[in-house]
């Protein structure tokens, strides 16, 4: 009887968790949605960027008893792969929501009509955030054209 008590509480913590979860994603899906500012945008990159190269030298520096000219020979380095990596992200983000935006021109012939505005005006919101989000990867000459 105490085993079944036991489970049924940690089932309840699991279903509270799990519903405090949607809930916050249903309630914080407005902030996510928000567009950042440009300015904002690169300034949340350069601290990202930093913010790893910080914890990637104090790991090497444990791990391999780095010396300090060492961390500063090596912080270069890092800061540069992490600035690579969220252009590789971001460039990433943006071929995903250009094939959302395929996705809806080739489901488009598969809507009744009275769907199809509503997808019109979906693309469109789409169409807009990436103009927002991704305008200094829009001609980006390394990535295809958008056709936005």
């Amino acid at each position: 009887m105490n085993r079944t008590l036991q489970r049924g509480k940690v089932a309840l913590a699991l279903l509270v968790i799990f519903a405090s979860g949607i809930a916050v994603g249903w309630y914080g899906r407005d902030a996510r949605k928000a567009p950042l500012e440009p300015a904002a945008l690169a300034n949340n990159t350069a601290d990202a960027a930093r913010h790893w190269t910080d914890r990637a030298i104090i790991t090497l520096s444990q791990e391999l008893q780095l010396t300090a000219g060492q961390e500063q020979e090596i912080r270069p380095l890092l800061h540069e792969a992490s600035r690579k990596m969220d252009l590789d992200r971001e460039r990433a983000l943006f071929q995903l929501h250009l094939q959302v935006l395929r996705v809806h021109d080739e489901m488009r012939h598969l809507l009744r009509p009275d769907q199809v505005p509503a997808l019109e005006r979906m693309r469109a919101r789409l169409q807009q955030d990436i103009k927002l989000r991704f305008a200094p990867l829009l001609n980006d000459p390394a990535l295809p054209p958008p056709g936005l």
